[in-house]
């Protein structure tokens, strides 16, 4: 009795997981196999030397089938000084593998730095599809999507391999699927937000008037236009040209339809203006004979 109150039997409860074994080809388990209560017995001094590391729970799914399964289990002990209790099987829910292609898509979070914008006809994903594994009950209604966090893309954009998440419809992650191949190329285009400005027109001209006569005016109709480009390029446009007027030779007022000509990247609200080049005599000189 003295022995037996100083060293009395014992017992100790644990959770403890089942490693899966013999699970037939073409089948899931769905969910987590649970864990397994498992009461381990034994004298004081034995369980203050007992390791954890010595319990072993294995479950043989080797005849299990679409549905809810008991399968049994067995807990190997490497521990000669303690006894184990623990159930003899465990409840699980298997459900067939099954595959579906699914078109990658993108969800953005965050923006990205002011006056800039993503240019999303440029946007590409590579490959565009994946292929889907999972539990067949599963696959109904979910997406392959990528999540791009716009705070961290800067100008001129990026090509970057991403993993691709499988989601349900409500934009939770569905567990045990698996995509093919798991990360995808996104590249993306970004550009600085267009900005428009009033710019001044402006008219060339070539040639000279005939002996005697001389240019003593010149009017552009309109004088502005609105001018849309990128700010940096706007804010060194002095002025938009237009197509030269020829005057050559000329001995009354020349009035011309011309093209206005924007730079690259800069478009205008306007395409055409109106230049009205006004010639008279030079005062005081013999106009030349006309012909």
């Amino acid at each position: 009795m003295v022995a037996y109150a100083q060293n009395p039997t014992q017992s100790r409860p644990y959770q403890l997981p089942v490693a899966a074994s013999g699970l037939p080809a073409g089948l899931v388990v769905l969910n987590k196999v649970p864990s397994v209560p498992v009461t381990v017995i034994g004298t004081a001094d034995n369980l203050a030397h007992f390791q954890l590391a010595s319990l072993h729970v294995m479950g043989n799914f080797s005849t299990v089938k679409v549905g809810t399964n008991k399968v049994p289990i067995d807990v190997q002990n490497a521990d000669p000084n303690i006894t184990v209790v623990a159930p003899s099987s465990v409840t699980v829910s298997v459900d067939d593998l099954g595959s579906s292609t699914q078109t990658v898509s993108i969800e953005r979070v965050n923006t990205l730095a002011q006056g800039f914008h993503e240019q999303t006809t440029a946007t590409t994903i590579t490959p565009s599809t994946v292929r889907v594994d999972g539990p067949k009950s599963q696959l109904s209604g979910i997406q392959a999507v990528v999540i791009v966090d716009l705070a961290n893309v800067t100008a001129p954009g990026s090509t970057a391999p991403v993993t691709v998440q499988i989601l349900n419809a409500n934009k939770k992650v569905v567990p045990q699927m698996t995509a093919t191949p798991a990360q995808v190329s996104v590249k993306m285009v970004i550009q600085a937000d267009a900005v428009t400005l009033n710019k001044p027109v402006g008219f060339t001209l070539t040639g000279q008037p005939a002996a005697g006569y001389r240019v003593t005016n010149v009017q552009i109709a309109p004088l502005e236009v609105q001018a849309t480009g990128l700010q940096n390029t706007l804010a060194g446009l002095l002025l938009i040209s237009t197509d030269p007027v020829d005057i050559n030779g000329q001995k009354s007022d020349v009035i011309r339809t011309v093209t206005i000509r924007p730079p690259d990247g800069v478009t205008v609200n306007q395409k055409t203006a109106t230049v009205h080049v006004f010639i008279s005599a030079t005062p005081g000189v013999s106009p030349s004979p006309g012909p």
